[in-house]
């Protein structure tokens, strides 16, 4: 009995350390290797996102978010936060006095929202501390970001093996430029969830695609569920995908083209090689079906067929699609049964295309305008100020290459590579990917904007490229999933293979490795130039300036098109330029005149009122009729403007563009140095140079209020210094300190207090004061009028102090108003009451 026992416990011992073995061998395969390479590129993706810039992004007790869409992205989700799951698509807390309607899609911040509110409940019980919200918004974006190294992974995986996919990943990782910018730590707006959902739902596609090869419409007929299980699944996801990119972006539906596209080629390559075309109507259906459901419950259709807002468009062409993908491959069908050629669906296709678009010209037009008609929205040139929006422009060879080095070029052959492929193989796959990176490349060329798309695709021809070269150097022996029987196959060509192909994808012409490049823009999250200025002017603002009436948190009617938001007496605008828009809402809790949605410029052929036409007004009789013009309840369009140095130093004609009256702020001058072009008086006599650079002195209805710290080492602020000297060379007689003011200032729109008398006439009558700044900074006022024998002054600032519910300023008159006619000067204070109403004040000069 012994005996047995012993020879039991050795077969235990024997199958344990077999069962052992195997455990070992299913863990340490190449497969599994690649799964730990890939989770680390993921780690290291999210590193250089959202770890390295964290001390820039969380300092002084304000998370460093974007200044643009990003701090309106926030704004949408504290909304969101408060009414959820419901987004608003109208929003009155900008661009007064009509409001904006919104064309962002809900889901991006619905996310953040639901992240917070877990965030709150899990800590707190309740509702999430603003604290919380920001971080999970700043992270955001770090975390999609790293995210995408995934499907990057599996498309360059499902295209040729895994090293194709880790070669991808490893570079979206890494490489610097648009991505990179808008995927880091703070910039909280939807474009990387876009990249994320669109690789997302390309890579479903694919495996989608490969999965139903064999599936045909008798698969259903017969109810064969079992080979019909993995391609529905696939193809659901890839529609889940398809419509999560969709409610993150409403013009995204412009991509589902390039499916679209990608089919009508497919069916006709399919078909010329006597293939069964059926899979690809099976795919389509589903994945475009299920998107229409997902997109349903926003579509409104009083917004006709617009692709900026959820409309008709959307249904025509996610469930249009879906029709004519089973329209297509019924006819493939039948045409295979009757034994046509290839070309006859060639021909069937062309007029049907032909037939189609003739049609939808003359039943539906507004479905043409928004689908055909809108190519130039992607495709298209600008004009007049839109030439000036730096991402609309087209990207240059220079720029391509600063943000993918030789992979720009080398994109090119992968493209030549797979388009053989496609031809040779006949795999549908290939073809997706040809024709999905042509398109992005295209509207990448069009608007540099897209470069951040096109970096997935550069990362995923890049690897497919990098392990083509990595084979020819003999790296398909490692088929073996043994890791230790591979690593005994390692030759010299193969590490000199796998270093010339980190060298030629990893480093830029420069030099400059992707990585150091990549580091060194990140450091800095999204925090830009002149941000911590920005926010002390406007969250001065916010707590020193009236309330307006309009709750910050809210759900907002919609006005009637083209109609005013029925703003209340006690809601106001604040004129500044376009760019700013959404930090006044954001940081200001203010309601802007001018938005980054580019509404609210005013300008153009027929010189609209709106911020281009006021900050370029020449005289303030033209600015305060600009401000009227916008007015509604019988106020101004704006109680005030907010402007920095970058407004006034630097992009004066590019706001003038806007407006087609950009000549003539540059003259020549002879100078020592040859010559050299200098501001002109055009330039100086500009409203946004009267208020920013000479800060006031001389205006009538507007004063300085608050300003920012100086910040020289921002761009406008740079410049400032040699813009006032260039000023007092050109104007001896009055000349104005040369030093360096508030970056972001803030200017009140008042009626002003009206200083009236008797004086001897045919004298000048000159009212001055000297005006203190919050920073202690002073600025000498000075108007002058005549007189002939009465006199009238209107004067902006208050002697006396600010009043109770009014602006709580800091900036103002160290005295009394010293009013002087001759040689009879008097001294008259003001209150706050005559600025703001236009109450008169008698002093008599005799």
């Amino acid at each position: 009995m012994a005996k047995v026992r012993s020879n039991n416990k050795y077969k235990e011992k024997t199958e344990i350390k077999k069962d052992d073995k195997q455990m070992t061998e299913r863990f340490f395969t190449v497969k599994s290797l690649s799964y730990v390479i890939l989770i680390a590129i993921f780690l290291f993706s999210f590193y250089i996102r959202g770890i390295t810039p964290i001390k820039t992004v969380f300092q002084q007790g304000i998370v460093g978010f974007a200044m643009d869409d990003s701090v309106f992205q926030m704004r949408l989700v504290e909304n969101t936060i408060h009414f959820f799951p419901h987004r608003i698509f109208f929003d009155a807390f900008t661009r007064y006095p009509y409001g904006s309607q919104l064309s962002w899609g809900p889901l991006f911040d619905q996310m953040i929202a639901f992240f917070s509110l877990v965030a709150g409940f899990v800590s707190s019980g309740g509702m999430p501390a603003q604290t919380t919200v920001d971080t999970i918004g700043a992270f955001f974006p770090a975390v999609l970001g790293a995210l995408v190294v995934f499907p990057v992974f599996f498309i360059g995986r499902e295209l040729i093996d895994n090293k194709a996919g880790l070669i991808g990943a490893f570079l979206i990782a890494i490489l610097p430029g648009q991505f990179l910018s808008r995927s880091v730590l703070g910039f909280t707006d939807h474009h990387v969830a876009e990249v994320f959902f669109t690789t997302l739902m390309m890579m479903f596609f694919i495996m989608a695609i490969k999965k139903s090869e064999n599936i045909t419409f008798d698969h259903w007929l017969n109810r064969d569920w079992a080979a019909l299980k993995i391609p529905v699944i696939y193809s659901l996801l890839a529609g889940i995908s398809f419509g999560t990119y969709l409610l993150i972006w409403t013009t995204g539906v412009f991509f589902a083209v390039v499916f679209g596209i990608f089919m009508v080629v497919q069916y006709i390559i399919d078909h010329f090689k006597g293939k069964s075309t059926e899979y690809l109507g099976v795919v389509g259906i589903i994945a475009y079906f299920t998107a229409m459901l997902m997109v349903i419950p926003y579509v409104e259709l009083s917004n006709g067929f617009n692709a900026f807002y959820y409309s008709m468009l959307h249904l025509a062409v996610t469930g249009g699609l879906a029709v004519v993908f089973a329209f297509m491959s019924l006819v493939s069908r039948e045409m295979n049964k009757r034994e046509y050629k290839g070309y006859h669906y060639l021909i069937f296709v062309l007029v049907a295309i032909f037939m189609g678009l003739i049609l939808m010209k003359i039943l539906t037009p507004g479905l043409y305008d928004g689908t055909v008609g809108r190519l130039d929205y992607l495709f298209g040139g600008l004009s007049g100020g839109g030439l000036t929006i730096a991402e609309a422009s087209p990207i240059s060879y220079a720029a391509a290459v600063g943000n993918f080095g030789y992979n720009y070029i080398l994109s090119y052959i992968a493209l030549l590579l797979l388009c053989y492929y496609a031809i040779k193989k006949s795999k549908a796959e290939y073809t997706l990917l040809v024709i999905w990176s042509v398109f992005v490349l295209g509207i990448m060329l069009a608007q540099n904007r897209f470069t951040y798309y096109y970096a997935v695709n550069i990362a995923i021809l890049s690897g497919v490229l990098g392990s083509r070269f990595l084979d020819f150097a003999d790296w398909k022996q490692f088929k073996s999933n043994d890791i230790l029987e591979c690593l005994k196959k390692i030759r010299v060509q193969h590490i000199l293979s796998l270093i010339l192909v980190i060298a030629v994808t990893a480093f830029l012409p420069s030099g400059a490795s992707p990585y150091q490049t990549t580091m060194d823009q990140a450091k800095w999250g999204a925090v830009s130039s002149g941000f911590y200025e920005w926010h002390d002017a406007l969250t001065w603002m916010k707590d020193n300036t009236p309330q307006p009436d309009l709750p910050y948190y809210s759900i907002y009617e919609k006005p009637l098109p083209g109609q005013k938001y029925n703003y209340s007496k006690n809601d106001y605008g604040v004129m500044s330029w376009w760019d700013y828009g959404h930090i006044i809402t954001y940081w200001g809790h203010r309601i802007p005149n001018a938005n980054p949605f580019q509404a609210g410029i005013g300008g153009g052929a027929n010189h609209a009122p709106g911020a281009s036409t006021f900050l370029i007004a020449q005289t303030e009789d033209e600015a305060n009729k600009i401000l009227d013009d916008l007015g509604i309840n019988g106020k101004p369009g704006a109680r005030y403007v907010v402007s920095n140095a970058y407004m006034a130093y630097s992009i004066q004609p590019t706001i003038a563009e806007w407006d087609y009256t950009d000549q003539g702020y540059y003259e020549a001058v002879q100078t020592s140095q040859g010559t050299q072009y200098w501001p002109s008086t055009k330039y100086y006599n500009t409203m946004e140079s009267k208020l920013h650079i000479f800060d006031t002195n001389g205006l009538r209805n507007y004063r300085l209020v608050h300003e920012s710290t100086p910040n020289p080492y921002t761009s406008g602020g740079n410049e400032e210094k040699a813009y006032k000297s260039i000023y007092n060379t050109l104007n001896r007689a009055s000349l104005i300190p040369v030093e360096d003011s508030g970056y972001a200032k803030i200017f009140e729109h008042v009626k002003g207090a009206k200083i009236t008398g008797n004086a001897p006439p045919n004298t000048d009558i000159t009212v001055t004061n000297t005006i203190q700044t919050n920073i202690g900074r002073t600025v000498q006022y000075k108007q002058v009028t005549s007189s002939n024998g009465t006199y009238e002054l209107i004067v902006p600032y208050s002697t006396l102090g600010p009043i109770s519910g009014e602006t709580q300023f800091d900036t103002k008159p160290t005295g009394a108003y010293t009013v002087t006619a001759g040689n009879i000067s008097k001294q008259v204070e003001i209150s706050e009451k005559d600025v703001l109403e236009g109450g008169t004040i008698n002093l008599d000069l005799v």
